[in-house]
């Protein structure tokens, strides 16, 4: 019983600091995600797919790639799971930042 007493208290601290940091998380995502080909590669590093898939889809250099991946990691943005890949933290649709016409393929072609 009293564990589920702290669970609701943990979901609505949970819910209170995602409205109180919106704006602000928003603001970090704009500045670190200046153009749409940063921010497709963003949406895209969700820790499913490899760097590579990702720099070919969205016509990235490697460099480019590995430098947004660990200037995102650096800015709190990002995270780098068990098997050593990049898994954004934010989804770009939930702040507006990008439209559903601009996501890249994310489908492999055979």
């Amino acid at each position: 019983m009293q564990d589920d007493n702290v669970l609701v208290v943990l979901k609505e601290i949970l819910n209170w600091t995602r409205a109180s940091s919106f704006h602000s998380v928003k603001s970090l995502l704009q500045e670190a995600l200046p153009d749409a080909k940063s921010r497709a590669a963003f949406q895209m590093l969700d820790g499913a797919k490899s760097i590579e898939q990702v720099r070919t889809a969205c016509k990235m250099s490697p460099n480019g790639l590995i430098a947004l991946a660990q200037r995102c990691t650096a800015m709190g943005l990002m995270e780098v799971n068990g098997d050593k890949k990049r898994s954004r933290l934010f989804d770009l649709a939930d702040f507006g930042l990008i439209a559903e016409e601009e996501k890249p393929e994310t489908g492999t072609k055979k």
